[in-house]
């Protein structure tokens, strides 16, 4: 059964790579002039690997850890409570540790000890806190760390979502690792021997249930398959830069209606001289950026590399004045934050996903009244099969390991369409000259003109 996948970030790649693993041909057609997706590993920057889009592996459970062990690769945990320091709402600046031991209301911005309440209809974040109790204070401390985690302001991201995330959020395990080597080790591990057409983008997409799919290409190619994986990000789709015939159904339309990608983007500057004490790796500050932290902590190398995360409300603040704008304005509130009046960078670059055309943002949230979305865009339809974060559970959402589990399961449902569309199939066996009027009087007599051989069904 041939395979078409549309996207080779990491959800591509993984559906791909089970796919050949069980000797299916199957081919990735990517619009861009790289693999990799949203993971995007540049070693152009610096002499060691910075991460412009993916960074962490999210938990010490996830599936990236099966690649990281057969690869070898070496991480680094990342200890917010003793190598992140925090500048608090009443101007005090510590490590995050102390933050929490003197600072209940910040506190409960990283426990998420919160009462028993469910979420009303169409309730989004900022207000179920606000019923909660929690105060001006806390709600900043809540935007300026786990919404803006989250890809997007609190106001639009759905309570029901976010609860759910929390629960389930030990299933992946603690801490938060970065792979040393950097992320493209995985992602070239993972294409390693595949078929992939890059800057090849795909416009539109004929399918029929019985008949495979038909692809086209910008540049006019046209290629058939009996399925196609769509792991393509979210945004692209909401776009309709892909175009299908006939129209997705209403379930599809529903679900995209029903999420979003969170405007997200990096800025990335070098310094001649470290800003901070040696072990000290991140910085949540009360300004805008509101996080920051070193992709050259614990690598080796005596350059001093500094990434400010800004997603949101933040985001498009800093875009709003344009690349040199908001370069500028960033590091303007890290020398403010710092008390480093004089600090200047070697090099800056702004990595803007929100204007990339085969991304359009971040990472994917649910809009309040839209819970069940992400389940309604992972549903097979086939020949069409469903990948990417956005398909991912809420708690694996907008995670590496949330696309890898996607496109290994949608491979795993390309697998199992096979199998069943083989037992439907007749199975022919060969049968002698003499069983042919037999055969023939149950109307199911198949002959080969050739040689005359009559073969029936098997079982008939």
């Amino acid at each position: 059964m041939s395979t078409i996948i549309i996207g080779a970030g990491m959800a591509g790649l993984a559906a791909a790579r089970k796919l050949q693993d069980a000797s299916e041909p199957v081919m990735i057609l990517e619009a861009k002039d790289r693999i990799g997706g949203r993971t995007y590993t540049n070693r152009d920057f610096s002499d060691t690997p910075v991460e412009f889009g993916a960074e962490f592996v999210h938990g010490s459970k996830v599936r990236t850890w099966h690649y990281i062990k057969e690869l070898g690769l070496t991480t680094l945990p990342w200890q917010k409570a003793g190598d992140s320091m925090v500048r608090l709402e009443d101007d005090m600046w510590m490590t995050m540790q102390e933050a929490r031991a003197t600072h209940p209301d910040f506190d409960i911005t990283r426990s998420w000890l919160l009462p028993e309440v469910e979420p009303l209809p169409n309730e989004d974040w900022r207000s179920y806190l606000t019923r909660l109790g929690f105060d001006y204070t806390q709600l900043r401390y809540v935007k300026r760390s786990y919404a803006n985690a989250c890809g997007e302001s609190m106001r639009f991201l759905s309570a029901k979502a976010m609860l759910t995330s929390l629960q389930k959020e030990h299933e992946r395990g603690e801490s938060d690792y970065r792979i040393l080597e950097g992320y493209d080790a995985v992602v070239n591990h993972l294409a390693q021997g595949l078929d992939i057409r890059t800057q090849d983008p795909v416009t539109d997409v004929t399918w029929h249930a019985s008949q495979g799919v038909t692809v086209r290409t910008l540049d006019g190619n046209t290629y058939n398959a009996d399925a196609l994986i769509i792991a393509v990000p979210l945004g692209v789709l909401q776009a309709e830069a892909i175009r299908f015939d006939p129209p997705l159904p209403t379930e599809k339309k529903q679900a995209l209606t029903g999420l979003r990608m969170g405007p997200v983007i990096k800025l990335v500057y070098e310094f001649a001289q470290p800003i901070l004490s040696p072990d000290i790796m991140a910085v949540y500050s009360r300004l805008n950026p509101p996080m920051w932290w070193s992709p050259s902590y614990g690598q080796k190398t005596n350059r001093t590399i500094w990434t400010a995360f800004v997603s949101g409300d933040w985001a498009m603040d800093l875009l709003a004045r344009g690349e040199e704008g908001a370069l500028e304005l960033a590091l303007a509130s890290l020398r403010e934050e710092l008390g480093q009046p004089d600090l200047q960078a070697v090099q800056a670059r702004l990595i803007n996903w929100p204007d990339d055309p085969y991304t359009r943002g971040g990472y994917s949230y649910v809009l309040p009244g839209h819970d069940g979305a992400r389940e309604r865009l992972a549903a097979a339809l086939p020949p069409l099969f469903w990948a990417g974060e956005a398909t991912a559970e809420e708690f694996q959402a907008a995670t590496v390991d949330g696309a890898l589990v996607t496109g290994e399961r949608a491979a795993g449902e390309v697998l199992l369409a096979k199998e069943k569309r083989e037992a439907k199939r007749p199975q022919i066996e060969i049968v002698s000259m003499s069983d042919a009027a037999t055969v023939k009087t149950t109307g199911a007599l198949l002959q080969d003109d050739a040689t005359g051989t009559v073969r029936k069904p098997t079982g008939s």
